[in-house]
């Protein structure tokens, strides 16, 4: 974690995130592009929060391709760091749909509680009987 920002990749890593980020997410309407959505800022660092176990993956693919085009250096990663073209692609599909304009464009509401009925035609005594004979299973 940077001791300035508080942020856990550096301003030329998350610069060079978004670079490679437009390349795998490019706008399309109504979609915005990855770097519109912002996936270098917030977004980011939530990921990483959730998946620490990227950031040593991405800072060693931004030190190996930094300077490269953003197409150059994602085919390099796919080819040379397969760990670290992985964290790319995680961080930025990852930091995408945390946007809340991303999902709502999307009509993702999040996880929502829902009833379920049974449908007229099962027996509910077959399934009660299941359910109090509780879970048979064989190791394997």
């Amino acid at each position: 974690m940077t001791a300035t920002t508080g942020r856990l990749l550096p301003d030329e890593c998350r610069d060079w995130l978004r670079a490679l980020a437009d390349d795998l997410i490019p706008a399309a309407a109504p979609m915005p592009s990855a770097a519109a959505a912002g996936i270098d800022s917030g977004q980011l660092d939530i990921v990483l929060r959730v998946l620490p176990d990227l950031v040593d993956d991405l800072l060693r693919a931004w030190r190996a391709t930094a300077g490269l085009p953003s197409g150059v250096a994602l085919k390099q990663l796919s080819q040379l760091d397969e760990a670290g073209h992985q964290a790319v692609l995680l961080a930025v599909a990852g930091s995408y749909y945390t946007n809340r304009t991303v999902r709502d464009l999307l009509g993702y509401t999040g996880q929502q509680p829902r009833t379920v009925q049974i449908a007229e035609d099962i027996d509910e005594d077959l399934l009660l009987r299941v359910v109090e004979r509780g879970p048979i299973y064989r190791e394997a």
